[in-house]
């Protein structure tokens, strides 16, 4: 867990937080971060510690000048930039927990900037789960597959996994979903409307770090879906019942099952729609709001093959 750390204050004192102020700084710190996000920074932490102790510096406080030579380290032995920026925050967010300024400064961000023109690399994206794709899951997933220890499912076996990734990957789908958004819902958030369709209150989400929640739609065919696979179970209990880890080893199978290739994982149904979406004309500003995304950064880069196509010189050859 991050927690406040004994600060090495070397010939000047910086600031003396009492037990109670570290208190109230790692409950906030709990409730402001997600999950997935702690989990990143204090992986994150443990590299910079390590290394500033092989280097017998500080890590707390550090130097922005020790911060720059290990992001430039990390870079040559082939981290990405993508991780060093996280690292970057990490290392900023642990200060600030202890009341101390950030190391990184302009001149860290420099470094980044330069090392990421230096060593910089595509970013992988997950491959979609468009509605093409989501068309041969459907038939594929419920033919009986082979078991962990060799023996084959049943056909009463198949279709109920079947069935439950079949209402799984329809409902990331709808709703734009993370999966570990999906790993937390629970049956008392969905919602039916007279027309067939549902909403579903998505409590709290990676960006969403005051918890006001955010209301996804579900379309009929998905609510259907979801009602197959219920089984009389309780408002409290879990949709799926599953971690965001068997989730993406699912989705992955469920690919593999229907020849789809390599390259899915648990944020295809959320790449997949996003590409749809743009595919029908929406604009990135409509797409950012559905997927609840703060910047653009990330919706634009999982559909810049779409928006290509309805480009200018798409529309220039008729394409558009």
């Amino acid at each position: 867990m991050l927690e406040a750390l004994p600060v090495q204050h070397g010939d000047s004192e910086i600031s003396l937080l009492s037990d109670s102020d570290r208190l109230r700084l790692l409950n906030a710190e709990r409730l402001g971060l997600a999950d997935s996000t702690r989990r990143v920074y204090e992986s994150q932490w443990r590299n910079w510690r390590d290394w500033a102790g092989y280097r017998g510096v500080s890590e707390l406080p550090a130097h922005p000048d020790m911060v720059r030579a290990y992001m430039a380290e990390r870079a040559e032995f082939g981290v990405s930039t993508k991780t060093l920026r996280v690292a970057a925050s990490a290392i900023a967010h642990i200060h600030s927990l202890n009341g101390l300024p950030s190391p990184v400064d302009d001149g860290v961000r420099r470094t980044l900037k330069d090392l990421g023109q230096q060593y910089g690399r595509g970013q992988k994206q997950a491959a979609g789960l468009t509605e093409v794709a989501m068309a041969a899951v459907k038939v594929a997933v419920l033919q009986p597959r082979r078991k962990k220890y060799g023996h084959m499912e049943s056909v009463e076996e198949a279709r109920r996994r079947g069935m439950a990734d079949i209402a799984m990957m329809s409902l990331m789908r709808d709703a734009l979903l993370r999966v570990g958004e999906a790993a937390e819902l629970r049956w008392e958030d969905l919602a039916s409307e007279q027309d067939g369709t549902g909403r579903f209150l998505i409590r709290r989400s990676k960006t969403d770090r005051e918890g006001r929640g955010a209301v996804a739609f579900v379309s009929a065919p998905t609510m259907n879906a979801l009602a197959d696979v219920r089984n009389g179970a309780a408002p409290g209990d879990s949709i799926f019942g599953l971690s965001a880890r068997q989730m993406r080893r699912r989705i992955k199978a469920a690919a593999e099952s229907a020849g789809l290739g390599a390259g899915f994982s648990g944020h295809s149904a959320r790449v997949g729609m996003a590409q749809d979406l743009v595919r029908a004309g929406t604009e990135l500003t409509a797409l950012m709001n559905a997927g609840r995304w703060k910047s653009h950064e990330m919706p634009a880069h999982y559909t810049r093959s779409e928006e290509a196509g309805r480009g200018a010189v798409a529309r220039y050859y008729g394409a558009a």
